[in-house]
């Protein structure tokens, strides 16, 4: 009996066979890991490209002869521009009484694959109207 326990002990103890198990566990670990990565810098990316996409939008409306609506447009051709008219976004424009022109675009997080942020990201452009000088 006592060298069967031996014999048992001994193949428990046994690595043999173990990295089969290993690289799945591991591979999927870095497949996340990269995965996570890359989503956080496609929200970066997108969330800076549209917020330069406000600034312009707003530097737009500010020119002298120029309106919110004018803005409005740009901002929508500068997103449609970077990432295709496919992007939904939303581009509102408004001036205040003391001549600031805010821009404010609205648009959806960017997924890699079906997990990621959910929801809406919000970013604004602010300019002083020439108009009011």
């Amino acid at each position: 009996m006592s060298t069967r326990a031996g014999a048992l002990r001994r193949r428990l103890r046994d690595d043999e066979g173990s990295a089969v198990v290993e690289f799945p566990l591991v591979a999927v670990l870095i497949i996340v890991i990269a995965l996570t990565i890359i989503q956080c810098a496609l929200v970066v990316h997108t969330r800076n490209t549209l917020t330069d996409a406000a600034v312009q939008a707003a530097h737009t409306a500010s020119l002298e002869g120029n309106s919110p609506a004018d803005g409005e447009v740009r901002g929508a051709q500068l997103v449609h521009d970077r990432f295709g008219e496919d992007y939904e976004v939303d581009v509102e424009a408004d001036e205040d009484g003391d001549g600031v022109i805010r821009v404010r675009v609205s648009a959806s997080f960017p997924l890699v694959g079906l997990l990621g942020p959910a929801g809406t990201m919000h970013v604004d452009g602010h300019a002083i109207d020439e108009d009011t000088w």
